[in-house]
């Protein structure tokens, strides 16, 4: 087996946010390794190789380097690089006295300066993921007994590690399969450090804006009028870069703010690490529309090699509201502090999401604009976010998302955590791709957006609606229900707006005041907000000759500050109230909505998104589904043994796999004359269906392809023939297209399609609906991800516009809807296992009444790897 050398590359980051990058050994390292060794101190050389050793030995250096007698996966040393020094080696080597099985004997050294940034820990991960690969089974490692730090890697590691004494020594002996546990440690690192690296960004403690003064004419007075409390240093002029001023600085730089041509970029970001710069900021200005893609990687390639976070090029900039920093490194003048953050891309969406921000008043406490090519994303932010006690709502409008499992790991625990608003989210989706196997069907944008709204975010088409909830969020408290009142001094305003509750799915109270308009209103305001039947108030002011709007802001704006009910306001008329936009945001403060039904909307929004929120939360009581993943991966190898390219399972085959699962299909039987159909009916004891299983005709209801309740030759007889009138329907005209099969009755009930894919973009997902018109013409369907538990596949079929089907309708009994569920839960745990099952569908499915039958089922298996996301992490 080929080492794969350049796969083991990666980009990290560090426990404090710092970037490093991680590397196979190669020849030519000696030097720097011999460099490395002189500044480790005596003791940590001595906890390494269990005496005094002041350098390096032939037989050392071999251990490193030597390979020789070793298969690919072998023996792995890999080295950590800090802005071009190693700064720590790992490696394992099998233990060859312990073949054939594979135990990896695993060591650590690591510079002193660098221990406690999570060094140790991201070797072991992508040591274990190196083994993995490998078939390696264990690691083993023997330790001083005072090397406590090492011990402590291992212990925390999230594998089932027992220290055991020997002779003085501590070793460990543990297997690398990964466990829900050790998934959790790596994904816990993983938040701190990408949170730590995003903090430095927004919080340093000194800036450079380095480039020609016209271009960045710009950022000078948003940092100097912010309040910026770090030290600020223009390195600017009309003639020069400001590179060499940059150079001759005799102070260190935390953040570089630049405008600078491609060509310069990495003699720039040289100078910005030799300042021990934390990032670099390439800012948006017109000319930086002649960059290109590959320019802009070069970039960013550059800032990691000299372990910078780099934004841009074309980034709108940094914003940080926090009283000690007040950090505002881009165009735009300062936004109110609040607790909201905001993050979105390109120069120009940028600059629409913030300014509309800043116009509605919208409270920040942070803002990151990145730019198209940034290596800080959306993943990235979010996990600052999670770990920010400053916001609180958290606004993403992506252009592209990156790594697209990543980003629904993090932002289904982030949703969880605070509230999420996402600007269509599935355009952005759309650009990324998981896989790049050709011929992985995808699921719908419509679909994309419902499983992120799964996730407990809200998904929006419009920037004012995303704004207009942030506002709620911040400055109201939560609805406690979908009941609200509707208040104006206008009876066809009233009207309108509980017309428009309505189309929101809201139970409106409306009142129209008589009188003088400020006085009537706030007098309804507060009997509403006494009401224990209303869970919400919207109000909407007509001004239509006297003046009246500033006076009844004021009056609501008191009432917003002491209610423990949300209170929205409207203001209709020629002006609009002035808010005071000069003090930060915080709740008690009156939420304004340009209209009516943007406040209901935005309501509406809210309530809904806590109800997915309350039902995505998981509970010691969530009940999922299992299966024999070993015996279905058996057959899945079995079948790409005999075809590398994959292929459609058969139907013994498909049976194989479901039942692995627990979903057992009804038995039937092809048949290939009217002879062998009656035959296998006798046999089958009659009451049986005549099918065509022709995949080209399944969903056609127009067509007669089932003939059901054949109780004997005769009936079979005319079966046959009604069956043979498809043919008609085959360019080719050939009875044996139709594929006909036998197969026992089942209950009636209602019929059903269950189908999963590996989606390229988020991978399994799955979806379900009424078998015909209802899902396949109309798109009555809808979409989980896995895992799922019962109360997310009740969801499902709830959720259907067709679902008073499964209730029972016109008489007809209800579905047991149990054991709907149940295979909705078996089928989403066999996609969740079985990454190269890239098609699942089950059709038609029939809820009866005492059970649920899988009438029919089809499967296709593609070579794709059986890990969807490693687990090693990295940039």
């Amino acid at each position: 087996m080929t080492a794969p050398l350049e796969k083991w590359e990666a980009d990290v980051i560090l426990n404090d946010g710092g970037i490093a990058s991680l590397r196979h050994i190669a020849p030519g390292d000696e030097d720097a390794i011999r460099r490395f060794y002189d500044r480790v101190s005596d003791r940590s050389k001595y906890l390494r190789f269990f005496s005094t050793h002041p350098e390096l030995t032939d037989t050392d250096m071999q251990r490193w380097f030597g390979t020789e007698g070793y298969g690919a996966y072998d023996k792995v040393t890999l080295v950590m690089e800090e802005r071009g020094e190693i700064v720590a080696v790992a490696g394992y080597e099998l233990v060859k006295a312990l073949l054939p099985a594979r135990v990896g004997d695993v060591s650590f050294l690591v510079q002193d300066s660098h221990q406690g940034r999570g060094v140790g820990p991201i070797f072991l991960e992508h040591l274990a993921e190196i083994g993995r690969e490998g078939k390696v089974e264990r690691f083993f490692a023997e330790m001083l007994t005072q090397n406590r730090g090492m011990i402590q890697v291992f212990k925390r590691a999230g594998y089932s590690v027992t220290p055991e004494l020997e002779d003085g020594f501590i070793t460990v002996d543990f297997t690398i399969a990964p466990n829900e546990n050790s998934r959790e440690v790596m994904e816990r690192r993983e938040l701190r450090a990408e949170a730590n690296s995003i903090k430095r960004l927004l919080s340093p403690s000194s800036v450079a804006l380095v480039g020609d003064m016209s271009a960045l004419r710009t950022l000078t007075p948003s940092l100097l009028q912010g309040g910026y409390s770090g030290q600020l240093h223009i390195l600017t002029s009309p003639e020069a870069s400001g590179l060499e001023a940059l150079r001759a600085l005799n102070s260190d730089v935390d953040l570089v703010l630049v405008d600078h041509l491609p060509e310069d970029i990495a003699q720039l970001m040289e100078a910005a690490a030799a300042k021990n710069a934390t990032g670099v900021v390439v800012v948006a200005q017109n000319s930086n529309t002649g960059i290109n893609s590959t320019q802009a990687r070069e970039i960013v390639s550059t800032a990691r090699d000299y372990g910078l976070r780099a934004l841009g090029p074309a980034a709108l900039g940094l914003i940080n509201t926090g009283a000690g920093v007040n950090l505002n490194a881009s165009p735009a003048p300062q936004p109110r502090a609040g607790h909201v953050g905001l993050f979105a891309q390109s120069g120009g969406v940028a600059t629409l999401a913030l300014s509309q921000a800043i116009a509605q008043g919208c409270g920040i406490s942070s803002f990151i604009g990145a730019g198209s090519f940034a290596d800080v994303t959306g993943n990235d932010v979010m996990q600052f976010w999670s770990e920010d006690p400053a916001t609180k709502v958290c606004l993403l409008t992506p252009d592209t998302i990156g790594n697209p499992r990543k980003f629904f790991r993090v932002l289904r625990r982030l949703s969880l955590e605070k509230h999420v608003v996402v600007f269509l989210p599935s355009r952005a989706l759309r650009t990324a791709r998981h896989y790049e196997q050709h011929g992985l069907s995808q699921a719908s944008p419509q679909a994309l957006d419902e499983v992120i709204r799964q996730t407990g975010a809200m998904v929006v088409t419009r920037r004012d609606t995303m704004y207009n909830i942030a506002q709620i969020l911040s400055r109201q408290p939560l609805p406690n229900g979908n009941r609200v009142a509707v208040i104006s001094n206008s009876a066809g305003l009233v009207e309108q707006m509980q017309h428009a509750s309505l189309r929101f799915d809201l139970v409106p109270h409306p009142r129209t005041v008589l009188g003088e308009p400020v006085a009537a209103i706030a007098a309804a305001v507060q009997e509403a907000l006494d009401d224990p039947t209303v869970d919400a108030v919207l109000a909407a002011v007509v001004e239509v000759g006297q003046p009246v709007l500033n006076t009844a802001y004021a009056e609501l704006s008191g009432m917003a500050a002491h209610t423990a009910k949300p209170l929205i306001a409207s203001f209709v008329g020629f002006g609009q109230p002035q808010e005071d936009f000069s003090g930060p945001e915080s709740q008690g403060q009156l939420p304004t909505c340009a209209t009516y039904a943007d406040g209901l909307e935005a309501l509406a929004a809210i309530i809904d998104n806590e109800r997915k929120r309350s039902t995505a939360r998981p509970s010691p009581e969530d009940e999922t589904a299992t299966g024999d993943k070993t015996r279905s991966r058996q057959v899945v190898e079995q079948i790409l043994a005999d075809q590398p390219a994959g292929r459609w399972a058969t139907d013994d085959e498909a049976a194989e796999i479901l039942s692995a699962y627990g979903l057992n299909l009804v038995a039937w039987q092809a048949v290939d004359s009217l002879e062998e159909a009656t035959a296998t009916a006798k046999d089958m004891g009659w009451n049986v269906v005549l099918k065509s299983v022709n995949p080209v005709l399944r969903g056609r209801p127009e067509l007669p392809t089932i003939v059901r309740n054949i109780q004997d030759a005769e009936s079979m007889a005319q079966a046959w023939e009604t069956l043979g009138q498809l043919t008609a329907a085959l360019q080719d005209g050939d009875v044996g297209a139709l594929m006909p099969v036998v197969q026992p009755m089942v209950a009636s009930g209602t019929s059903l399609t269950v189908s999963a894919i590996e989606d390229p973009v988020v991978g399994p997902i799955l979806s379900a609906g009424i078998s015909g018109i209802p899902s396949e013409i109309l798109g009555d369907k809808t979409w989980r991800v896995p895992p799922l538990r019962r109360v997310d596949a009740r969801g499902m079929l709830d959720e259907l516009t067709a679902a008073p089907l499964l209730n029972g309708v016109g008489g007809t009994k209800p579905s047991r809807l149990d054991t709907v569920e149940d295979v909705l839960m078996r089928v989403a745990a066999l996609k969740d296992d079985n990454p190269q099952i890239v098609e699942v569908e089950l059709s038609p499915v029939i809820a009866g009444s005492a059970d649920t039958h899988i009438v029919g089922a089809r499967l296709r298996i593609a070579p794709l790897s059986t890990q969807r996301d490693p687990l090693a992490r990295s940039l």
